[in-house]
């Protein structure tokens, strides 16, 4: 039996991303349109571009999951496929980890700005 492993959407920024101002879009598969080129909604605010952030992460790991238990169950095909799809999880929870202790830092260096 043939199980179709699927694709995991890896987020790939460039120059011209990092250069331009940040605006959210809409959750979900379209979120990713930073990726793709597609310009996003304006109007959106930062907490919501977070959020779609997170839920691409939680994605990946859900795939990584997934991926796993095939391979468990004898029903994936390609190993490379289980692997290629852990290791995507890994690092973006790993980015994720590295940005969050970024902002946290971030945050408590203007907090402690004097005015």
């Amino acid at each position: 039996m043939r199980v179709d492993t699927g694709t995991i959407p890896l987020p790939t920024l460039t120059v011209a991303d990092a250069t331009t101002p940040l605006r959210a879009g809409p959750a979900g598969p379209a979120a990713a349109g930073i990726a793709a080129g597609e310009e996003r909604a304006e109007g959106a605010n930062f907490a919501q571009l977070l959020v779609d952030a997170l839920r691409r992460v939680n994605d990946t790991q859900m795939a990584a999951d997934a991926a796993i238990e095939r391979v468990a169950t004898g029903e994936a095909e390609n190993l490379h496929d289980a692997v290629l799809a852990v290791e995507t999880a890994d690092l973006s929870l790993r980015l994720t980890a590295q940005v969050t202790q970024r902002a946290i830092e971030a945050y408590r260096e203007i907090s402690r700005m004097q005015i």
